[in-house]
């Protein structure tokens, strides 16, 4: 049975306090502990904890949390700033160095490619133990299987790229993504995502709208197999027929149904571009089933537009009755120009790799996604080339905090950091059982803080521009390890581990 975090082991019991207030005061050394953060704002989403406190770190670890001052090698002054548990990224297509400095820069700690994920998976997490900023992971990524089918191509082990090229993986029409799979193609998928799970893979990713040659049947029977372990299953649900109410809501079902069946658990991803208009409905469906016992969560970037390559399947005939969408509405994403039926053409065909960004989201549901208390934040980043992408891979988490919370008070502080943190610690610690270390801010927790001002916490970055790193965010710690200290990346320090799964 695991142990589970609670009230009676964190320092701010009452006896806890007294230990540490009383070792305070008698003389402790300075190396007693690694790092002390003075006097900042500790919040816990777990148990809602929010006072002013010192916190010590040794080993990695948070080892006390006192009222009275503590001492260490090192202080950290946070008078002014909150201490949170570091920020946990369910989505981000960014796994490579320049993504995960500008996610550790908005306060990211741990950054997983959960929607796409890799295969194989073994080399995903090999190069880049030892040489990452904040931790990773990915699931198992039913494209990056089907592209092996089909072609025999794997993801390549880079830890300077964080998969195939963009290219690669959308041109128009591609069979992996288009086929429908025989028998004994089906078999051998089954059987590549086991071994994906036994190699550490965080359950399966499936891109469901860019592998339209995957049958309902042929999905469920993975689900099927998720099921038996509890692995989960990322998902972007299949496009709608129609971007209306009643079109939008048919594939969260089709999920939701699947979940109940198989017993896997299910995320929905990027509630706000695949719910449109329906957000609210949707949320609903999730809540009731929520309450049934169904383990089906969803999550959302803070963003009106969404992002993706122009050649994905996702473009294929159709499209403007899928998404609701006109060419005026696509950004082309190294110009800056807006589409028309010539240029849409012309690009795709000739880059098929280019990102786009979509202006389609309703601002109502994104807000009514952020405000409600089990939507998760997650970025989608993406990755940048020439500088040039969507700016929720710069600054998703800083405009939570800055924008909907300081701003709008659309959603509480509180409420927003276990958003961030403590639920999708919850969301993984079936599959990977060191997130029960994270997302909290209790004795005995890994480590990984960020610290921000809430009163300066901000995104900079636009879609004009992209790469601004969001502002307000002095300090961010991974593994005890300072990796943002003084709003700047700390270079040289990479202690980010893989976080893997424990399939048998």
């Amino acid at each position: 049975m695991r142990k589970k975090f609670c009230t009676t082991t964190i320092a701010f019991s009452t006896a806890a306090l007294l230990s540490f207030s009383a070792a305070g005061s008698a003389g402790v050394t300075p190396d007693k502990y690694d790092l002390v953060i003075s006097r900042g704002r500790v919040i816990d989403p777990e148990t809602r904890t929010d006072r002013i406190a010192d916190l010590a770190i040794s080993g990695g670890k948070i080892v006390a949390i006192s009222v009275t001052p503590l001492l260490g090698r090192k202080v950290i002054a946070a008078e002014g700033l909150v201490v949170a548990p570091g920020f946990i990224d369910l989505h981000s297509h960014a796994q490579y160095p320049f993504g995960y400095d500008q996610q550790a820069r908005d306060g990211v700690t741990t950054s997983l490619e959960l929607e796409a994920g890799v295969f194989p998976v073994s080399p995903f997490y090999q190069v880049r133990e030892g040489h990452t900023r904040i931790n990773f992971g990915a699931s198992v990524g039913l494209q990056s299987i089907r592209i092996k089918i089909k072609t025999g191509v794997e993801d390549q082990p880079s830890e300077n790229a964080p998969m195939t090229s963009w290219g690669e993986r959308f041109p128009s029409k591609a069979l992996w993504a288009e086929a429908e799979f025989s028998p004994a193609e089906r078999a051998q998928e089954s059987a590549l995502f086991v071994e994906g799970l036994h190699q550490g893979g965080l359950g399966l990713g499936v891109l469901y709208e860019y592998l339209p040659g995957v049958a309902r049947d042929e999905l469920y029977e993975l689900l099927k197999i998720a099921g038996q372990g509890k692995a989960p299953a990322f998902v972007h649900v299949k496009a709608a027929e129609k971007a209306d109410q009643n079109h939008l809501m048919e594939p969260i079902q089709e999920l939701v149904a699947d979940s109940v069946a198989t017993g896997a658990p299910v995320h929905i991803c990027h509630i706000g571009s695949k719910g449109l208009s329906a957000v609210p409905e949707i949320l609903d469906l999730i809540d009731r089933a929520h309450e049934h016992g169904v383990d089906v969560t969803t999550e959302v970037y803070p963003y009106n537009a969404g992002s993706t390559a122009l050649g994905s399947a996702l473009f294929n005939p159709g499209w403007q009755d899928h998404l609701g969408a006109t060419f005026h509405d696509i950004e082309w994403v190294a110009t800056g120009e807006r589409l028309t039926e010539e240029s849409f053409n012309r690009y795709r065909a000739q880059t098929p790799g280019g990102l786009v960004i979509l202006h389609i989201i309703p601002d109502a549901s994104v807000t009514a996604a952020v405000s409600h208390p089990r939507v998760m934040i997650a970025s989608d980043a993406v990755v940048y080339t020439d500088g040039k992408g969507h700016p929720r891979g710069t600054g998703t988490f800083a405009r939570v905090l800055g924008h909907y919370v300081r701003e709008a008070h659309a959603v509480g502080l509180m409420d927003a950091l276990a958003k961030m943190t403590y639920l999708p610690a919850k969301r993984m610690e079936t599959i990977a059982p060191a997130m029960r270390h994270k997302g909290r801010v209790q004795v005995g927790a890994d480590a990984d803080l960020t610290l921000f001002d809430p009163a300066a916490v901000a995104d900079r970055a636009t879609f004009e521009h992209p790469i601004e790193p969001s502002a307000g965010i002095p300090y961010v710690l991974v593994g005890g390890v300072l990796v943002v200290e003084g709003n700047e990346i700390v270079t040289g320090a990479y202690p980010g581990k893989g976080i893997r799964s424990e399939s048998k």
